[in-house]
């Protein structure tokens, strides 16, 4: 893990800033967490967040855990956050539509 990577761990990040932040480090895929490589939805931007290197393995189903987990606690709807990455929506735009439902 990179020391970027770390540092982002220690942060208390909310939802929206993850997506802003980190899915920086990805290009953007829709109806997969991941394709293998550089590529990530807004859920696997969240899983990778957490430690996930983009591999289907049996890593995956922990770091989903943990994302679901934090988005329970953010109150943010997994299906929703699928839904508008998998509709066209950027990281971007996702983060902005978190940030004004959380309000």
């Amino acid at each position: 893990m990179s020391q970027q990577q770390q540092q982002l761990l220690k942060q208390d990040m909310t939802v929206s800033q993850i997506l802003r932040t980190y899915g920086k480090q990805f290009r953007q895929i829709q109806n997969l967490y991941s394709e293998g490589v550089n590529g990530r939805c807004a859920l696997g931007v969240i899983m990778s967040y957490y430690g996930w290197d983009g591999r289907d393995d049996s890593d995956a189903a922990e770091l989903l855990l943990a994302a679901s987990i934090q988005l329970k606690h953010a109150v943010v709807d997994e299906g929703l956050l699928m839904e508008l990455n998998d509709s066209g929506y950027t990281f971007e735009e996702i983060a902005n539509h978190l940030d004004r439902i959380e309000k």
